[in-house]
């Protein structure tokens, strides 16, 4: 299964509605805007129980997701790891952000062998992140898909949501 490439994306920040298919979700507003800082990652905790907070200092981009354990999301990441192993992206420090537990993240790591360069990350115990940064789909408490670019500094420089979440940004 190849999923396919988003061809509508939302106007972040002003649209504030994605599809589940043919399902409709709401997002909450957040305060993440382009041009803005990113909102406050100190809570996210990567797959190992460390700290797993975006530090300034580098580009970065942000791959959302909405769970791991969906073949989209499985597919997207695989697809990314095989971007850094083909030596794309290496300018820049790579996220996947979910609301996954670090259990479930290190499990999905064990079975996909995903570059090392990928940085997991969960929101799942202090839920920051996800109800400050526009990204959170009320009907199921979890991210909407999206990617997220800041500079050295931190400043949003582009956020993209596909329309349909089963696509990919």
């Amino acid at each position: 299964m190849t999923p396919k490439k988003a061809k509508e994306y939302i106007n972040f920040g002003h649209e504030h509605s994605v599809s589940f298919g043919e399902v409709n979700l709401t997002l909450k507003p957040g305060v993440m805007f382009v041009g803005n800082i990113l909102p406050n990652t100190q809570g996210l905790v990567a797959h190992d129980l460390t700290s797993g907070y975006c530090i300034s200092g580098v580009k970065k981009r942000i791959v959302i997701v909405p769970s791991l354990d969906t073949p989209v999301c499985e597919w997207q990441v695989n697809a990314l790891s095989q971007e850094l192993k083909a030596g794309q992206n290496e300018e820049l420090e790579l996220y996947v952000l979910s609301m996954d537990t670090p259990f479930a993240q290190s499990r999905f790591i064990r079975e996909n062998k995903p570059h090392p360069g990928i940085i997991f990350v969960s929101d799942y115990a202090n839920r920051q992140f996800l109800e400050q940064s526009g990204l959170k789909i009320n009907e199921l408490s979890i991210f909407a898909r999206a990617i997220i670019e800041c500079d050295e500094l931190n400043i949003v420089t582009r956020v993209s949501v596909p329309k349909d979440i089963t696509w990919l940004p």
